[in-house]
This record gives C-alpha cells, sequence and structure tokens, in this order.
C-alpha cells in the first residue's frame, strides 16, 4: 500500500471519526436545549402567574403605573430565566462526564483549524484534565499541541495559543457567544408574543 493510499485511509478515518464526534456533541446539546427550554418554561409560568397576581393588586391603587411596573417585572424575570438557561448551560458542560468533557473540549479545537499551539487552563483543569485533551487534540489533528504553564482565571476549557493569535474556548467564551447569537430565538421560543 503506497503512502498516498495510507495518508488517506487516515484522513478518511479523521474525518469519519469527528464527524461522528460533533454528530454525537450535537445530539447531547440539543437534548440539553430540550430539557433547558422546558425548564424554563415552567419557572417562567410560575414567575408570570406570580406577576400577574402582584399586578392585579397594583391595579387597584394605580392602574398606569402598575401596568408599567408589570411589564418591566415580567421582562426583568424573563431575561433573569434566559440568563440562568445560559448558565445552567455552563454548569451542566463542566459537569459532564471527564470522557464526555475531553471530547467538547477537543472538538473545539479542531473546529479553530488549528493543528499546533499552547493551550493554557485554569490551574485546576491544568493539573486534571489538560494533559488529557492536550493528547487527544494532537492525535485528532495530527499535529503538535503543548500544555502551557500559565493559567488563567475561568471556570472550564481553555484559551489557545498560537503566537500572538489566542482563541477563547473557555467555556463560559462558547456558551456566551452562543447566547449572543440564540437569545432572540430563545426568547421567542419561550416567551412567544401574546395575541
Amino acid at each position: 500500500m503506497g503512502i498516498e493510499k495510507i495518508t488517506t485511509a487516515i484522513v478518511d478515518e479523521a474525518a469519519a471519526e469527528c464527524e461522528q464526534i460533533l454528530n454525537v456533541a450535537n445530539v447531547k446539546c440539543e437534548a440539553i436545549m430540550r430539557e433547558l427550554e422546558e425548564r424554563i418554561k415552567i419557572e417562567t409560568e410560575v414567575a408570570v402567574n406570580g406577576a400577574r397576581e402582584e399586578k392585579e393588586k397594583i391595579i387597584s391603587r394605580r392602574k398606569s403605573v402598575a401596568d408599567i411596573d408589570s411589564k418591566k417585572k415580567i421582562l426583568a424575570k424573563k431575561q433573569q430565566l434566559i440568563i440562568k438557561c445560559f448558565d445552567d448551560a455552563v454548569t451542566h458542560i463542566l459537569n459532564l462526564p471527564e470522557g464526555e468533557y475531553v471530547e467538547f473540549l477537543v472538538a473545539l479545537g479542531k473546529n479553530t483549524g488549528f493543528t499546533e499551539g499552547s493551550l493554557i487552563f485554569n490551574k485546576e483543569e491544568r493539573e486534571t484534565i489538560g494533559p488529557k485533551v492536550v493528547s487527544a487534540l494532537t492525535a485528532a489533528t495530527g499535529g503538535k499541541f503543548e500544555l502551557s504553564s500559565e493559567t488563567r482565571n475561568f471556570k472550564g476549557g481553555y484559551v489557545l495559543q498560537k503566537g500572538q493569535v489566542f482563541i477563547d474556548n473557555s467555556v463560559e467564551s462558547v456558551i456566551q457567544e452562543k447566547k449572543n447569537e440564540l437569545t432572540g430565538e430563545v426568547a421567542n421560543i419561550l416567551f412567544p408574543p401574546e395575541n
């Protein structure tokens, strides 16, 4: 078997494995989002019902002021619930079983397109999963990654440094990026406009 056939087989196998990992991650993310949406719907109903009761008491005294206050309170509660949804997503990812968490972090690294660099973790993860992520990412990309001696202050994940380029793959940053993309959509799903 020629070197080109071996190389092609390795690349094909790596691409298939990458696709499989991403498919598993997507299925898990969809399940998490469904679960969080359901929890938010329940909490929203409780919050909205509580706000409505409070609204009726205020209306008896000052109708116009009560309407404004109620809308502000409902909006604030909805915003809190949306924020909580994304905060819960961070917590959920950080509490994944170690193997799944390492796969998640490796997938983030592969998505950067880099095949080398230094991974900067927080102090705890640098010691616990840092070497595993470095090894798995190196194997998955066929590249050369190393564990930085530097640490950063974030909940989980890492920052990928290649020269002067820094890519923030901390869990908080990844969720914040998704939050910026999905907040409007999540709000429309959880709180459809009333007719």
